[in-house]
């Protein structure tokens, strides 16, 4: 079956200030199904709507705002379990977790695509009691409180990734916390920062609630991608993805040796099953025999 690509077929409508704020008062008191925002605003289509939600929770830091607490809670489990000493923050956002990894961190290596955000994270820096320090390069912004330290950089997880590997700075823990997928980037990553410890938020759930095939064939790549992954059930789903972290991290280099082998330590469901999204752990290793790491992850 061949695939059929999305495209819109409506001309765009504006939004109105006053239809704007009303959305973003659904948002804020978590009634964000597309079921009643449909009958609450029924000249909008549904991808219409799902991408003016999306711009709203980017601009109001509403991402995750119903199970932040849940989130916090589990970094802190995960810090205090393993003490890392540095962390890459690859997706910081406002930095709700880039500083409760400075509960047992001495340094925060942040970075965030949208330059939006920037006025988020000093927000968030000056209620944790951090102060800007004007004297870095016009990239890195550093923030300092005590002996304690977060390097935040305005652009690509990538980019900072690079700058982390030209300047010999070493990590102890990746920390990969996006709505999105990191799969395709995580050997890259990994290469580049070489950590000891990985946790990793998985939003490729959102692409199997909204039934994108296309998504979900590129990101599986231990699957064939000339098959459809559906039918597809959540907890399938979740074995599904921890395969492909470990294939991911497994085909990093073209040697097993310089590749990494992860180990799952701890999970946690944010929100709902139905709307929310899964967080990881994991410890990094070396790989044990090729034939060994593919066997396993050959089983069904």
């Amino acid at each position: 079956m061949s695939l059929k690509r999305r495209k819109a077929n409506n001309p765009p409508t504006p939004w109105t200030a006053e239809d704007e704020e009303l959305l973003l008062t659904f948002l804020r008191d978590d009634n964000s199904e597309i079921s009643f925002l449909r009958q609450k605003f029924p000249n909008r289509t549904t991808a219409g709507l799902r991408t003016k939600i999306r711009k709203l929770r980017i601009k109001h830091d509403l991402f995750g705002s119903s199970y932040r607490e849940e989130k916090e809670q589990f970094t802190l489990d995960i810090a205090r379990k393993v003490k890392p000493k540095s962390v890459f923050d690859a997706y910081a956002g406002a930095g709700h977790q880039t500083f409760k990894w400075l509960s047992f961190a001495d340094i925060v290596y942040a970075s965030e695509k949208m330059p939006s955000k920037l006025t988020q994270f000093e927000k968030t820096a000056m209620i944790n009691g951090f102060q800007l320090d004007d004297s870095k390069d016009s990239y890195w912004k550093s923030f300092v409180k005590g002996d304690k330290q977060v390097c935040f950089f305005i652009g690509d997880a990538l980019d900072a990734a690079v700058e982390l590997k030209a300047n010999g700075l070493k990590i102890d823990l990746l920390d990969l916390d996006t709505c999105g997928s990191t799969l395709p980037l995580l050997p890259t990553l990994l290469l580049l920062t070489k950590p000891n410890h990985l946790v990793i938020t998985h939003g490729e759930y959102h692409s199997m609630r909204f039934k994108r095939e296309d998504v979900l064939r590129r990101l599986l790549t231990h699957k064939d991608i000339s098959q459809t992954p559906f039918p597809l059930e959540i907890d399938d789903l979740g074995k599904e993805l921890d395969k492909a972290v470990k294939l991911s991290a497994l085909r990093a280099h073209n040697e097993t040796a310089d590749s990494f082998w992860l180990e799952l330590g701890s999970e946690k469901w944010l929100g709902t099953k139905r709307h929310g999204m899964l967080r990881r752990y994991y410890s990094i290793g070396k790989p044990p025999a090729t034939a060994d790491c593919i066997n396993e992850l050959s089983q069904v």
